[in-house]
C-alpha cells in the first residue's frame, strides 16, 4: 500500500469512526453499496446528504427538474445562483464536496428512459418524487427488477414512508414464527369446534377464569391447529407473508386524475375555482404576448397575476349573479349586498399574491423543511437496514408494518397495517389491465375520451379500440360497426354515462397483439 493510499484509508477511518461503534456495523458494506435516489428535491437532497456523509460507495441521482428560487428554502444542496441548473448535476457536485471518496452518477432524464443497467447496479432504490405517475412507474420498474424501494412523500405538516420489498428480492422480511401464530389465530375461528367456541364464551363471561380455560381448553386445540399450519405454512402461506410487502400500487389502485386534464377542461369553459382562473390566465397571456409566461421572469409573473385577477373578479361576479338574481337584489339592503360579496370573496380567497402563480401552474405541493427532514431521515434509515440485509448483515429489521404516517401538527407517528392486493395491477395476479381516472367537460363526446387518454399518456388509436359498459356490456364505440357505434361526436350524456361511471376500453385488430394493456378500466368524472 502506498503512502497516499494509507493516508486516505486513515482519513476514512477517522471520518467513519463513530459509525463503527454501532452494533453490527460494517463499513465495508456501506463503502461497497450503491443507492439510487429518484427525485432530488427536499427529500432527495436530505437522503443524498445522509448517505454521502455515512460513506456510501456510490449514489445514482435521477431528476428531470431544474432549480427554482422556491427550492432554496428546503433543498440544502442548492444555493442562490444555482437557479436554472439541473438539480441532479448540482447535487452531485455538492455531494462530492462533502465526501471526496464518494462516486456519484447523475441523470437529467426521465426515470422511464434510463437504461436497465442503471437500475441493475443499485442495491436499494429510494423514491423521493412529487407526483403519482412517476411513483407508479418506478414502483413497476422496481418490482420487475426485484429491487427493494423506500418511498416517501410530504404534504404540508404531514408525511409518509413505505418500504416495498418485491417478491424474490432475496431479502428477509417478517418472522416465520410470528406469522404462523397470526395464521393460527385466524384459522381457529374457521373450525366448527364447539369446545373452542364454548370456551371463548366462558372467557367473556368469566374473566377471572381466563388463564385456566386457556390452559385446559384452548392450548391443546391451538397446538393441534399449529401443527397443521406448520405442515402447510411454507406451501400455502409463506409466499404471501414472508419476504414481501404490498407495493405502492396496492395503496393506489386508481391514480388520481392528471392535472393536465383539469387544465384542458378549464380551457373549454369558464373558470370555476381559484386555480382555474390562473390556468385560464396563462392561455390568455400566451394569446396576447405570443409565448408562455416564464415563472423566473418577474415581469411575466406580474402580467399573469393581473390577468388571473380579472378572471377571479369575473368568477366572483358570476357567482354573485347566480345566487342573487335581479328580483332578489332589489330586496337587499346595501349592507346585505356587501355581506354577500364578502362571503363569496371568502369562498374563492383573497386577491392573488405573486407567489401563487408559480405554485398553481406548477401544481406545487405545500412543503416545509422540518417535515422533509423527518421523513427523509426515516427513508435513509430504512434504506440503510435494507442495504445491510442484502449483504447478509442485520442492524435491525425493516419497518413492520411497512408503512408509517407522520402528523407534524401533533408530533404523531402511526404505523399502518397495509394489505397486499391480489388484484393489484403491479404485483397482484391481474396482468394486462390499467385503471385510469379521466376528468372531462360535461359536454364531452366519445372522441374526447381518446383525446383525454392521450393527454394522460395513453396514446390509443380510436380505430383499434372498443368502448363498452363493463356491467351490462352495452357498446359505446366500435370502429368495426356503423351508425352510432362509430360516431365520435355522440355526447357521453346521450349514452347515459354519468359522473363516476366506469367504462372499459379493449383492443381490436393489431392492438390486441401489440398493446401490453388488454383492458383499460376508465372512471369518467364530469367537470
Amino acid at each position: 500500500m502506498t503512502v497516499n493510499n494509507n493516508k486516505e484509508e486513515i482519513k476514512k477511518s477517522r471520518m467513519y469512526a463513530r459509525q463503527q461503534l454501532i452494533d453490527g456495523w460494517d463499513q465495508e458494506i456501506v463503502s461497497n453499496g450503491c443507492i439510487m435516489i429518484v427525485g432530488v428535491g427536499a427529500l432527495g437532497c436530505e437522503i443524498a446528504k445522509d448517505f454521502a456523509l455515512m460513506g456510501i460507495g456510490k449514489i445514482v441521482l435521477v431528476d428531470l427538474d431544474t432549480i427554482e428560487t422556491s427550492n432554496l428554502s428546503r433543498q440544502m444542496l442548492f444555493k442562490p445562483g444555482d437557479e436554472g441548473r439541473p438539480k441532479a448535476e448540482v447535487a452531485a457536485e455538492r455531494l462530492k464536496d462533502m465526501n471526496p471518496f464518494l462516486k456519484v452518477d447523475f441523470y437529467f432524464e426521465k426515470l422511464q428512459k434510463l437504461a436497465i443497467s442503471v437500475y441493475e447496479e443499485c442495491d436499494v432504490v429510494i423514491a423521493a418524487l412529487d407526483n403519482f405517475n412517476a411513483r407508479l412507474d418506478l414502483n413497476k420498474i422496481c418490482l420487475r427488477m426485484k429491487k427493494p424501494m423506500v418511498e416517501g412523500g410530504t404534504v404540508g405538516f404531514e408525511g409518509h414512508v413505505q418500504v416495498i420489498i418485491p417478491k424474490d428480492s432475496e431479502l428477509e422480511y417478517k418472522n416465520r414464527e410470528f406469522e404462523i401464530e397470526n395464521v393460527v389465530d385466524t384459522r381457529m375461528w374457521e373450525f366448527d369446534n364447539p369446545e373452542y367456541l364454548d370456551a371463548q364464551k366462558e372467557i367473556e363471561q368469566l374473566e377471572y377464569l381466563i388463564e385456566r380455560l386457556k390452559q385446559e381448553k384452548l392450548e391443546p386445540f391451538r397446538r393441534l391447529v399449529r401443527k397443521q399450519v406448520e405442515e402447510e405454512f411454507d406451501k400455502k402461506y409463506a409466499e404471501d407473508v414472508l419476504n414481501i410487502t404490498p407495493c405502492y400500487r396496492c395503496l393506489v389502485p386508481i391514480p388520481p386524475a392528471d392535472d393536465k386534464l383539469v387544465a384542458a377542461c378549464t380551457l373549454k369553459g369558464l373558470p370555476r375555482n381559484r386555480n382555474h382562473c390562473v390556468i385560464k390566465a396563462e392561455v390568455i397571456f400566451e394569446k396576447e404576448y405570443g409565448f408562455k409566461p416564464d415563472m423566473n421572469v418577474d415581469d411575466d409573473v406580474v402580467k399573469l397575476k393581473s390577468l388571473a385577477q380579472k378572471e377571479l373578479e369575473a368568477l366572483r361576479g358570476r357567482v354573485f349573479k347566480e345566487n342573487v338574481p335581479e328580483e332578489k337584489l332589489e330586496t337587499l339592503t346595501p349592507e346585505e349586498i356587501t355581506e354577500w360579496k364578502e362571503n363569496i370573496k371568502d369562498t374563492f380567497g383573497e386577491d392573488y399574491k405573486f407567489e401563487e402563480m408559480e405554485n398553481i401552474l406548477g401544481n406545487k405541493i405545500a412543503a416545509i423543511q422540518s417535515v422533509s427532514s423527518i421523513i427523509s431521515s426515516i427513508q435513509s434509515q430504512e434504506a440503510l437496514k435494507l442495504l445491510f440485509r442484502l449483504y447478509g448483515r442485520n442492524i435491525g429489521p425493516p419497518m413492520d408494518p411497512p408503512y408509517v404516517n407522520y402528523n407534524g401538527v401533533y408530533g404523531q407517528f402511526d404505523q399502518l397495517h397495509i394489505t397486499k392486493r391480489e388484484d393489484c395491477l403491479a404485483c397482484g395476479n391481474i396482468e394486462g389491465e390499467e385503471n385510469v381516472q379521466l376528468v372531462v367537460p360535461f359536454d364531452s363526446d366519445v372522441g374526447y375520451i381518446f383525446k383525454a387518454m392521450r393527454i394522460v399518456g395513453h396514446d390509443l388509436e380510436p380505430i383499434l379500440w372498443m368502448i363498452t359498459n363493463p356491467v351490462n356490456k352495452e357498446m359505446y364505440w366500435n370502429p368495426y360497426m356503423s351508425g352510432e357505434f362509430k360516431d365520435p361526436t355522440i355526447k357521453l350524456t346521450k349514452l347515459k354515462i354519468k359522473s363516476n361511471d366506469i367504462i372499459t376500453l379493449t383492443p381490436l385488430g393489431k392492438a390486441k397483439v401489440e398493446s401490453e394493456i388488454k383492458k383499460y378500466n376508465v372512471i369518467i368524472t364530469f367537470m
